[in-house]
């Protein structure tokens, strides 16, 4: 018997990059290389999540893909039933519906622990419920129990395989059977959420639960990838949108995705949702660049109606040798910001929109370097086509000029300044099309960033990282106790005065003349300016003082400068500080002497 743990399950499709093993950069040597057959079988389940489906009818489906690819005998879904705390078989191959407590046999099991359980011989484990066998007359082997979680980490049900036919399931079994179990659970998230919608909801509550789910389906944080600064946005023209984006770490590299439907709205929303999780499904079984592209594109041109299409980029990163392959569906502008001349390279699709026709082979993928510095930037023409009132389009110029003028900044602050200059160009016209924006690139020499997690346990990695950079770029290390120092203060403030924050704390690091400059960025805060913090008063006696305030008093002594920067649009905070040698203090100054008593 083999029980995976949590760590190993597979969440669902819905979660942003869910079905990506976010730290994995190179394949397990023994993985099992799906057919061609199997895995149009396991894309075609895929494809029906974005159409509208009754519940028995897209759970069939995902258990009749599961016994061809897995070649199994049967198979069944059991729910769970949270007002009865029971689980519930809803469907299942010649098995009549039944209700056990959730706690009983292996599927109780598998629910209560949330793992994937493989038992090679059910007879012999005492947890195997025998009833069902005796109401059917069949004989059950071995099975394969799979925890259905949706993308809130909510248990909604069990999945169960039975009977391999040349043996015992193993470990890729495991594998592929979890790859569709995050489908199941993909569906019952999507059915319940219609069948609440079917209840009595109004249009406008229609739009706002299609905006969740098609959300949900992005990126909720950007990955950590050393030497790359990495940052995706989507901004609807309505509360549902034809635009998608993915920027995840799997397997084959990085994955960076661009979509966009045609129109926008539920149903564009509905075909880059289709899209968007029968790319993740491919690569996660294994598919190169060509592969998934061809497979996908194949399978929308034989779901999607005649005259809707999807102009998509796909590229795959890897990291090692910096170099980008991707092929473009109709997907242009791409542009690849050069930081060694300032100029940007402009490349055109490889291929027709995806659906617009079944493609037998595709032309070779483009093949990018980025060096240190570059920048490569995907928009949607909802950016380039934005027109003012005037009629006049922001266009590829304007984009231009501002990666030439801003292209030093870290990417989330880009893609602001980006959308901004189109609001203000705009001057009051309304959005009428989607905008995103995907920002890709290479750390320059001399720089580096990486987010740290909200929490003090986190200060240990962040001198590490503090270290490492100190070393990497030859820093005097006699700045190093100074800006740990400081960051430190910094980054507990931060965890102090909001706990609760999901995104983590980004910090830069950059080499300057007889120096480093230092910015900490957090994200959904309130405005808290450390350069306008009262001095404490370190000349009162102790028992006067008022606690707080003194680590802000030292360090803004101890360094060269300090400067803060706030956006309300988006609640994000900007500390920049410098150390450099010209700056450095020596121990009993006058200018830090009270603040080093005041600390004693």
């Amino acid at each position: 018997m083999t029980i995976r743990g949590r760590g190993d399950r597979l969440p669902s499709l819905a979660g942003a990059g869910a079905l990506l093993h976010s730290g994995a950069m190179s394949a397990r040597p023994n993985q099992r290389r799906l057919s061609v057959r199997d895995m149009e079988a396991i894309l075609a389940v895929t494809s029906k999540l974005a159409a509208p489906f009754d519940l028995m009818t897209m759970l069939s489906e995902v258990v009749s893909a599961a016994k061809q690819v897995l070649q199994a005998e049967r198979g069944s879904v059991w729910l769970y039933d949270p007002t009865t705390d029971q689980l519930v078989l809803e469907i299942a191959t010649g098995i009549a519906p039944v209700r056990v407590s959730a706690g009983a046999g292996l599927a109780g099991a598998c629910a209560r622990d949330r793992r994937i359980i493989n038992v090679p011989d059910c007879y012999a484990d005492e947890r195997f419920n025998p009833e069902v066998d005796r109401r059917s007359g069949y004989r059950t082997r071995c099975m394969l129990t799979l925890p259905l979680v949706d993308h809130k980490d909510v248990l909604v049900g069990v999945m169960q395989v039975l009977n391999k036919a040349d043996g015992a399931f193993d470990v890729n079994d495991e594998e592929l059977a979890a790859a569709l179990a995050a489908q199941c659970a993909v569906a019952l998230q999507r059915v319940r959420m219609t069948e609440a919608l079917i209840e009595g909801e109004k249009m406008r509550q229609e739009l706002e639960m299609a905006r969740v789910v098609q959300m949900s389906t992005l990126p909720a944080t950007m990955p950590s990838l050393p030497g790359y600064d990495l940052y995706g946005t989507f901004q609807p023209a309505s509360l549902t949108g034809g635009d998608t984006f993915d920027l995840s770490l799997i397997d084959q590299g990085l994955l960076t995705v661009l979509g966009d439907a045609t129109g926008h709205g539920i149903a564009p929303a509905l075909s880059v949702t289709q899209m968007h999780a029968m790319l993740r499904m491919a690569f996660r079984l294994g598919a190169d660049l060509e592969t998934a592209f061809t497979q996908v594109n194949n399978q929308l041109a034989e779901t999607l109606a005649d005259d809707r299409f999807i102009t998509a980029f796909i590229g795959l990163l890897d990291p090692s040798t910096h170099r980008m392959r991707f092929h473009s569906g109709g997907q242009a502008p791409i542009l690849h910001f050069q930081a060694a001349t300032g100029a940007c390279a402009r490349h055109n699709p490889t291929s027709f929109p995806l659906a617009a026709m079944p493609v037998k082979s595709l032309r070779p993928a483009v093949d990018l370097e980025m060096r240190p510095g570059d920048i490569l930037v995907l928009l949607s023409d909802g950016i380039y086509e934005y027109h003012d009132a005037r009629n006049e389009q922001f266009g590829e110029r304007r984009v231009e000029e501002i990666l030439r003028t801003h292209h030093g900044k870290p990417m989330a602050e880009l893609s602001a300044i980006l959308l901004d200059a189109v609001r203000v160009f705009a001057d009051g016209a309304p959005q009428e099309d989607d905008m995103t924006v995907v920002l890709v690139k290479r750390a320059a020499q001399g720089s580096a960033y990486r987010s740290f997690r909200r929490s003090f346990g986190s200060l240990q990695d962040i001198f590490a990282y503090t270290s490492e950079f100190f070393a990497g770029q030859q820093v005097d290390a006699g700045l190093l106790p100074t800006v740990d120092l400081t960051v430190e203060e910094l980054f507990t403030n931060m965890v102090k005065y909001s706990p609760t924050g999901d995104a983590g704390v980004r910090i830069d690091m950059a080499t300057i003349a007889g120096g480093v400059e230092v910015t900490l960025t957090d994200y959904d805060v309130e405005r808290f300016d450390v350069t306008q913090a009262p001095d404490a008063d370190v000349n009162l006696p102790i028992e006067q003082r008022r606690p707080g305030g003194l680590g802000l008093h030292l360090i803004r002594r101890l360094v060269d400068s300090i400067g803060y920067e706030y956006s309300p649009e988006n609640r994000q905070s900007r500390i920049t500080f410098r150390k450099t040698l010209a700056g450095q203090r020596r121990p009993g100054d006058a200018a830090d002497k009270g603040a080093e008593d005041a600390c004693d």
